[in-house]
């Protein structure tokens, strides 16, 4: 066990005290033995406090039951159950994205979760992603496509979010192609609409949330599961922001898969998140990074 300079100056300033308040001219052999025990009792109870002074500072932006105002919610539930047993306090903090994201990138914030990969960020990733969603292709089923797989989405119109632009187009090259960014999923439906594009290229939670915002009929839309996208953990591209990566790559996905995981998400109404992520980890047909 590792014990830094502080804990061992510690230890010694309580020995110091036993020393003064217990020897005396007079203290013999078995005394002595005693005074011992009883200081390194007295030390392996105040260890794990020690222990708990490692702090991590976690940053998110606000999205309700994954990562509240509160420091509640699903994915900062993640981080504590890995980093708390090795001893660590988890500070979370709620930030629009652009500044948790200033946050990691100066140091300022140890990590921060719930980040999408793109190469122009200075800050370093986890080794694999904490949850995915599946990005679909949708289209009107009153087009009566033949789908063929990816390949049917060549020279077709197709239209996407920007947020999710970069990503996307690194792990899936076909949409390179033709391809229309826009800013909101209501562009893109209307677009879809008005003929302007053939397929709109979304995450299944966009789609399910926007479905019924901005389709004229419940059941006039369809959709087809074309790969995924990854939602990261970002540390700062420094020494500690290496340690921090290094115990939480070691963990995660052991975590993922225990027990205690799977009833964590099913108590935040998370069980479709859930299985959409164990799925991207044991599905090799579907295009992944």
């Amino acid at each position: 066990m590792n014990i830094s300079s502080d804990q061992r100056l510690l230890m010694f300033g309580y020995y110091a005290i036993f020393n003064r308040y217990i020897d005396s001219d007079s203290i013999n052999m078995v005394f002595r033995t005693v005074k011992i025990a009883v200081f390194a009792a007295f030390y392996s109870l105040c260890f794990p406090l020690f222990a708990q002074t490692q702090q991590l500072n976690l940053v998110g932006e606000y999205i309700p039951d994954i990562t509240n105002n509160d420091g509640s919610g699903y994915q900062f539930e993640m981080v504590r159950a890995i980093f708390e047993p090795l001893g660590y306090q988890v500070n979370i903090k709620v930030y629009p994205y652009r500044r948790a994201l200033k946050k990691v990138a100066s140091g300022q914030a140890d990590m921060m979760i719930g980040m999408i990969r793109h190469s122009n960020i200075p800050v370093i990733f986890s080794h694999t992603p904490h949850e995915t969603d599946k990005i679909l292709a949708v289209y009107l089923k009153e087009d009566n496509i033949d789908w063929q797989g990816i390949s049917t989405l060549k020279n077709k119109k197709l239209v996407m979010l920007q947020a999710m632009d970069e990503d996307a187009k690194a792990r899936l090259p076909i949409l390179n192609e033709q391809v229309s960014v826009v800013s909101t999923p209501i562009q893109a439906f209307k677009m879809l609409k008005y003929r302007r594009a053939d397929f709109i290229i979304m995450t299944e939670a966009e789609y399910i949330i926007n479905y019924k915002k901005t389709a004229n009929s419940s059941s006039n839309l369809t959709s087809q599961p074309i790969g995924f996208i990854e939602i990261h953990a970002a540390f700062p591209d420094s020494p500690s922001g290496q340690k921090f990566k290094s115990i939480w790559d070691e963990n995660f996905l052991s975590y993922l898969t225990s027990e205690p995981a799977k009833v964590m998400f099913d108590r935040w109404g998370a069980t479709k998140n859930y299985q959409t992520t164990l799925d991207y980890f044991s599905a090799p047909n579907l295009t992944k990074r």
